[in-house]
């Protein structure tokens, strides 16, 4: 069984929180954070520790806006540049 689903955010990324298709805690919106968990096998939902806060909440994939992505190794920058093999 394939995971088929957006690009997955990696751990140490920084995002905001926003309002999303469930219900959220509307003192949450508009917050800063740091993305902890992530999993190829959870897609849907990511563990983000709020600034000021310890412990770690659940967010839905569309609750979480990208605000600074970590800079990638540069091994792994070189392979995002290289052409796909037909």
């Amino acid at each position: 069984m394939a995971v088929t689903a957006g690009a997955l955010i990696p751990e140490g990324t920084r995002v905001r929180i926003r309002r999303g298709k469930l219900p959220l805690d509307p003192a949450a919106i508009g917050r800063y954070g740091t993305v902890v968990d992530s999993s190829e096998y959870r897609p849907h939902c990511y563990g983000v520790a709020l600034d000021g806060e310890r412990e770690v909440r659940i967010f839905a994939a569309d609750e979480v806006e990208v605000v600074d992505a970590p800079a990638l190794p540069p091994d792994r920058e070189a392979a995002r540049q290289r052409r796909a093999l037909p």
